[in-house]
């Protein structure tokens, strides 16, 4: 039996405003699990524990957000005793705290001749006749057929509905509680992943702070160069020095962006300032925060990325999770700030800023207006040069 001092149990019911037909693929969203799955493992055996621990807060948060899409979860404090499978409508559910038995017969949602098993018997006997000595468990008869009159059936007020019948030919009592908080990778969507234009924005709006920061360091770096070139009485002493202040403008440039790009986007705000002023920040495959290590690689990655014609960059236009080349060799995405891991992925995707077309605008769109303008009046211009020889 599991020690831990509280668990939480999906109840499935459906709270009320919903639909069963839009919570359980919520649900399933919510868990990332196939529906299909979920139906089988999940709602066809609830009540059932799907998390036990000693943490609460963490049980709370996952029963807001199981609550978020429509479904009941309660939060129990187990007793001593074994945790129980229970029959409902003709149907093994569980296994479920004794305590949370208790609580539903007390208030009269269940009858107390419900047929219910310990974890890890296979012999069955009314709720009732729990208080009485155990002679039955000792007993090497198989389990008693099940008696469906005995059966109360649930308040159908709360709205609950089997999806799917049990398995007889397995003993549903020696299986263990599954885990549905498990960590998996985040789907693919458009309201989770930031597209190639918005993360434009955001790339041009950090290159436009680090040019910025740059060309101050360049003034201070330069004028030191070319005062110490100007005292210098040896011209060779002069030109070794300006060779080596540009080596330090090229050092503190590297050097700048990486600490830029890995402590911002590994840091609390998970993301730079243009990130961040475009709603986005950089996660792992499961929605989690990276360490420094990781947006170091990241960072790195993005060599690579503009290596091969720029095309690691323009990725993010066509891969299924909006991901660049150095997203993947990080293994990294890049997300909207709404997008928690853990909780219910989003539905719809945030409008682009105002400021992030302009910015796309200006440094993308007019440089690249005026470059085929140029293009087009070249030919009729040397043209006419040509005719005035």
């Amino acid at each position: 039996m599991d020690n831990s001092p509280y668990a939480l149990v999906l109840t499935g019911d459906v709270l009320p405003g919903h639909a069963e037909e839009t919570v359980w693929p919520a649900l399933a969203h919510f868990f990332r699990m196939d529906i299909d799955k979920l139906r089988a493992q999940l709602v066809a055996r609830a009540p059932l524990t799907i998390k036990q621990g000693d943490d609460l807060g963490k049980l709370q948060t996952l029963q807001a957000g199981i609550a978020a899409v429509g479904a009941e979860a309660e939060v129990c404090a187990p007793d001593e005793h074994p945790n129980l499978f229970v029959v409902l409508e003709n149907t093994p559910r569980g296994p479920m705290p004794r305590v949370f038995v208790d609580d539903r017969i007390e208030r009269g949602l269940w009858s107390a001749r419900l047929s219910v098993a310990e974890v890890g018997s296979n012999v069955w006997h009314a709720y009732a006749e729990m208080s009485m000595p155990p002679v039955a468990a000792v007993a090497a008869e198989p389990a008693p057929a099940f008696d469906a009159n005995a059966i109360a059936a649930r308040d159908t007020a709360r709205s609950y509905k089997p999806t799917s019948k049990a398995d007889y030919g397995h003993n549903l009592a020696g299986v263990a509680t599954p885990t549905a908080a498990a960590p998996q990778r985040l789907p693919a969507g458009a309201a989770i992943q930031a597209g190639f234009w918005r993360r434009c924005a955001a790339m041009l709006i950090d290159g436009l702070l680090l040019g910025v920061a740059m060309a101050v360091v360049q003034v201070v770096v330069g004028a030191g160069a070319i005062g110490a070139f100007a005292s210098s009485g040896d011209s060779g002493a002069g030109l070794l020095a300006l060779a080596g202040s540009m080596m330090l403008l090229f050092v503190i440039a590297f050097v700048g962006q990486w600490l830029y790009f890995a402590l911002f986007e590994s840091g609390a705000m998970q993301a730079t300032p243009g990130k961040r002023a475009l709603g986005l920040k950089v996660v792992d495959d499961e929605g989690e925060r990276i360490g420094f290590g990781r947006a170091s690689g990241r960072f790195f990655g993005k060599i690579v990325s503009g290596a091969v014609l720029y095309i690691g960059f323009l990725m993010v236009g066509f891969s299924e999770r909006k991901q660049a080349l150095h997203d993947m060799m990080a293994n990294t995405l890049v997300v909207f700030r709404e997008v928690q891991a853990g909780q219910p992925m989003p539905t719809v995707m945030p409008p682009m800023p105002w400021y992030g077309w302009l910015v796309n605008i200006l440094c993308l769109g007019l440089p690249l207006a005026g470059f085929i303008a140029a293009l087009m009046f070249s030919g009729p211009l040397l043209s006419s040069l040509t005719g005035m020889q």
